[in-house]
């Protein structure tokens, strides 16, 4: 008598144990932050300074945001430059990442600041860069800011290159954490 009660007991204690345990119950992951994501080839680019030949050229600027670290946007380059990412939806940016091109390290850029909108007319400035270098050809670089805003708008204002007289770049690339709320 004394087994049969011992099994009784561990049954019991089994179908306690396996109640809670059902497979057909969805996990919830609430708790972790969402992905960061590139969310560069969902905006369109606009420059005030273009390649001569226009953005539609061998090296306009489109080719900066196209993922093709063998093309490049190259113009001539000018201190009040900018290149602007714009999206349909805010997007709440926080990492950045520039390629240096092929060739000419004097026409990368030197120093620059990330401004946002959300207007296109009042800018906030999340990161400013100075005295930056690449040590090769096609380098991607990455930069990390503070953000915790959604904005439409991002432009890169590239104050200063190496010292050409021309701007090259391979990529700028923008990652985007997902808010919660959108």
């Amino acid at each position: 008598m004394k087994l049969t009660s011992r099994a009784f007991t561990m049954l019991c204690l089994s179908l306690v144990i396996c109640s809670g345990c059902k497979k057909d119950e969805a996990r919830h992951y609430d708790l972790l932050p969402p992905d960061p994501e590139d969310v560069t080839s969902t905006a369109t680019i606009t420059v005030n300074y273009d390649n001569s030949g226009g953005p539609t050229a061998n090296e306009g600027s489109p080719k900066v945001i196209d993922g093709d670290l063998d093309s490049k946007f190259l113009n001539n380059y000018n201190a009040a430059m900018y290149m602007q990412l714009g999206f349909n939806k805010a997007q709440c940016v926080t990492t950045y990442t520039l390629t240096s091109a092929n060739d000419a390290p004097t026409r990368d850029p030197k120093n620059w600041t990330i401004t946002a909108s959300n207007d296109g007319e009042n800018w906030v400035t999340l990161d400013t860069q100075t005295d930056q270098a690449f040590a090769a050809r096609r380098e991607t670089k990455t930069y990390e800011f503070e953000n915790g805003t959604a904005y439409t708008y991002y432009r890169m204002n590239v104050t200063a290159n190496g010292g050409s007289t021309l701007f090259q770049l391979a990529e700028w690339r923008v990652i985007a954490i997902p808010l919660l709320d959108q």
